[in-house]
């Protein structure tokens, strides 16, 4: 069958079930919500879990009065439709309007519950319990609403018949279903969105995993069920920061930690890996980055994309985890850019959300594949049906498995090729009472004919359609703005520098990735203008450090000759080592000085080395000395002047002039000494001979 036929059927459906509450006078039932508000209610137990013609119908919870002012005469009813919901739009209107019919209150006296009067601040429990005779349903397959309201007189006297407060969920009525159908949990242990400040984000962590915290409970609900029913998501920032707080690693002193605080922490990182190895577990990508604001910037994502590899994949090695790897895209959506993006990367899938698929149906399954000018690319689908309206119990998750389960049923029935499951993605940010039993979840989770349990894994490997329709080309939220790409850019090229200049380090690396994961997070969507100048702050203290580095020179070199060298020392007042070449640079175009090779330089230390230089036939230069970390200039230069002396030549060619001078000199005396001794002996000869 068309997927067109099918949506007519479902039309059908849909104006049939309003024409039969019309005929039993539902919509003069239909209920709006008080202006006044005041009482909250939540559903703690139903039972049967599925109807049949035999069933009670018990319904019991725990009403609330929130608001300032007393509440008296407080009472609670069942509220029960007799024909069934057959179609998504019905079940998702009770969570979405408030007006939405959702059934008849059964007012027959012992039926309903007298709860009497309320404080500001006190809680009371309800309890119903109604024969499904008296609801006079139909009996028809389907999902069925039922829920409480109440009735009660405000602090001025005023009681009307219009509820002051209410909560829906469904009772499945399925019989014999042919196949069941794939159900299943998924488990999503996410950090959540930033805070005011790093102190409060600690704290949020810190309440999130300790006892009574959210993802404390849903570790503990989740450990607790069937392996075959279980799938987990986890962002391997969450196994960071759990770990940090237990090793007070970094936490502001703002943040109020305590010990037992660090044992928590500790506690719930050990657990959620233990549950992880025994799980169908996926992982994404760290800190979940905002891919979708990359694909406007295909050269920085081209830049920085194996960066968040690395922040993820070091993550993983350090807590000894392994996992399907998957992309998070929940919050923006999945874009034809988006997945032709991921797509040349790989194959793992992307988890999204199905309002972000104008056109996914049920049918389709929680797992499609998209086409991509790379290939077919995996689409994890959370289906975001609520199945009632309402605080989320763990009774209300197992109906909204079960609804999942029943309209996949129906439309297995009437369309061989629907792929429809009931595979259910928890809320990360629900909060499981700290009374939550898995017994209340296994009848959802393959208890009986109408569901079996499957992992993601599982479905993944049986085989996933194509989802021929188009992808929108707008996400589905703004992702984060130019500003924090920018900002995330500066940051990215302070993070190169510092790469190439610290040494000894292992982990460095792995820190600076995982730092720019951080900066480009999904959890900054509601605060971008402190996502940029967080970043920008983090490129600037690593850039300010750097700077630090420095040269230290002579003021100036006179060398005796055209060859010599002079000392260059290296300052490194940063708190890691570093290692560092020296480029000089000279004025004087016809020089052209060797570089220094790279010098090791401890923390807080200075190291002096020598360096040559030959001017040749030049009298002298302007020599600068800079610290280079790879080919990036770091840090504060040296520059002095250099010239040669001919000093030594001059006094040797002088020297040299001065004992000719003196020889030629002794010479022309000693000339004139023979020459008056030969004319002395010659006139002396001369008498002798007279």
């Amino acid at each position: 069958m068309t997927s067109r036929r099918i949506r007519l059927r479902g039309l059908l459906l849909a104006v049939g079930a309003a024409m039969v509450w019309m005929v039993l006078g539902g919509v003069a039932a239909a209920e709006e919500k008080s202006d006044q508000g005041g009482l909250t209610v939540t559903i703690d137990a139903l039972s049967p879990a599925r109807l049949d013609p035999d069933a009670t119908i018990q319904l019991s919870g725990t009403i609330e009065n929130t608001g300032t002012s007393e509440w008296t005469a407080v009472q609670a009813y069942l509220v029960m439709a007799r024909s069934p919901f057959t179609t998504r739009d019905q079940v998702e209107a009770v969570a979405t309007d408030d007006t939405t019919y959702i059934g008849d209150r059964i007012i027959t006296p012992g039926l309903f519950d007298e709860v009497g009067d309320l404080e500001p601040g006190e809680s009371a429990s309800f309890d119903l319990e109604v024969p499904l005779a008296e609801v006079g349903v139909t009996g028809a397959q389907g999902v069925y609403p039922v829920g409480v309201q109440l009735l009660a007189t405000d602090a001025e006297g005023t009681r009307s018949d219009r509820s002051v407060a209410r909560a829906t969920t469904f009772l499945p009525w399925v019989e014999d279903p042919s196949d069941p159908v794939p159900s299943g949990l998924v488990w999503s242990f996410t950090l959540g969105p930033h805070r005011e400040d790093a102190a409060d984000d600690v704290e949020a962590l810190r309440d999130a995993i300790s006892d009574g915290g959210r993802m404390r409970q849903q570790l503990d609900l989740a450990a607790s069920l069937p392996t075959s029913s279980r799938t987990l998501v986890i962002d391997p920032a969450v196994l960071d920061a759990a770990q940090n707080l237990a090793d007070d690693t970094g936490i502001p002193e703002a943040a109020d930690i305590e010990d037992d605080d660090r044992r928590a922490a500790d506690s719930f990182r050990e657990d959620l890996i233990a549950l992880a190895r025994s799980s169908a577990t996926w992982i994404v990508d760290y800190d979940r980055p905002d891919r979708v604001a990359l694909v406007n910037r295909p050269d920085l994502e081209a830049t920085i994309a194996p960066q968040l590899e690395a922040a993820t994949t070091d993550a993983l090695s350090r807590h000894q985890l392994t996992g399907r790897r998957a992309h998070w895209a929940a919050e923006t959506g999945a874009t034809t850019g988006l997945m032709n993006s991921l797509r040349s990367a790989g194959e793992s899938p992307t988890i999204v959300r199905s309002s972000s698929l104008p056109d996914w149906e049920q049918r389709h399954g929680s797992l499609v594949t998209v086409e991509t000018r790379s290939g077919p690319a995996p689409l994890a689908v959370n289906d975001t049906l609520r199945a009632g309206d309402g605080t989320e119990t763990t009774v209300t998750l197992r109906q909204r498995v079960l609804v999942q389960a029943a309209l996949a049923s129906l439309s297995r029935a009437v369309d061989p090729q629907s792929r429809a499951d009931a595979l259910t993605f928890v809320d990360p940010s629900w909060v499981p009472d700290e009374d939550a039993r898995a017994t209340t979840l296994l009848p959802a989770l393959g208890d009986d004919d109408l569901t079996h349990a499957v992992t993601l894994d599982e479905l993944l490997a049986g085989g996933v359609d194509g989802y021929d329709e188009e992808l929108p080309d707008q996400p589905l939220t703004a992702p984060l703005p130019s500003p924090v790409l920018s900002a995330v850019e500066q940051l990215q090229q302070a993070q190169t520098m510092a790469a190439a200049a610290v040494t000894g380090q292992q982990d460095q690396e792995s820190v600076l990735a995982r730092q720019l994961a951080g900066a480009l997070s999904v959890r900054w969507l509601d605060q971008p203008e402190r996502a940029a100048v967080s970043a920008t702050q983090q490129a600037d203290q690593i850039t300010e450090s750097l700077d630090g580095i420095e040269v230290l020179g002579p003021r100036a070199v006179t060398l005796s000759s055209s060859q010599g060298s002079f000392p260059l020392t290296i300052s490194n007042p940063t708190t890691l080592p570093i290692s560092v070449s020296i480029a000089l640079d000279a004025s004087n175009p016809a020089l052209d000085p060797e570089a220094l090779p790279p010098v090791d330089i401890a923390p807080g230390e200075r190291k002096t080395v020598n360096a040559d230089i030959d001017l040749g036939r030049q009298t002298s230069t302007t020599l600068t000395a800079q610290a280079m970390a790879g080919e990036t200039p770091i840090g504060r230069p040296a520059e002095f002047n250099v010239r040669s002396s001919q000093v030594g030549v001059i006094v040797w060619l002088a020297m040299g002039a001065a004992a000719l001078g003196v020889i030629v000199a002794m010479g022309r005396r000693f000339s004139r000494r023979g020459f008056r001794r030969l004319s002395d002996d010659a006139a002396s000869k001369a008498s002798a001979d007279e």
